[in-house]
């Protein structure tokens, strides 16, 4: 089964959803590019780790979806990680809960339990989507990984 994780966020979906097409360098990593349509193309880069998504799914306001289609994933202590989110999909979908608050539910399918990344990946996930996108949307401060 693929990593999902959901959060509560208490802003309207277009703030979530702006700041996961445009901000994505104050809650997660360096980012060269932000993205606004299918097709649309970025690199997250963390230090000598680096991936490069594609928009695969586009739906303002609502559901975005990355496939990843470069990757050198390079972290110490962890071998064979460098291309394990070759091929998968972060999917990102919002649902409008009240005038107030916001559910983003966000899958990583292809992140699954087999792969040597899974006990770092998931944690850095969770970390990222629940308390770091969050706090950006929520207090305009993310934590984003500074390298």
């Amino acid at each position: 089964m693929s990593y999902t994780q959901q959060v509560s966020i208490l802003s309207d979906s277009e703030k979530i959803f702006n700041a996961i097409t445009q901000h994505i360098p104050k809650w997660w990593g360096n980012t060269d590019s932000p993205v606004s349509k299918v097709g649309d193309e970025f690199i997250t880069s963390f230090d000598k780790t680096y991936w490069k998504f594609r928009i695969a799914e586009l739906i303002p306001g609502k559901k975005i979806i990355w496939e990843c289609i470069e990757a050198k994933h390079i972290h110490n202590g962890y071998d064979n990680i460098e291309k394990e989110w070759l091929g998968t999909f972060v999917n990102w979908t919002i649902d409008h809960v009240s005038e107030k608050e916001s559910k983003l539910l966000f899958s990583h399918d292809g992140l699954t339990s087999d792969l040597n990344c899974y006990e770092i990946c998931t944690p850095a996930w969770d970390r990222f989507v629940t308390q770091s996108l969050k706090s950006f949307v929520e207090t305009g401060k993310g934590m984003p990984h500074l390298s």
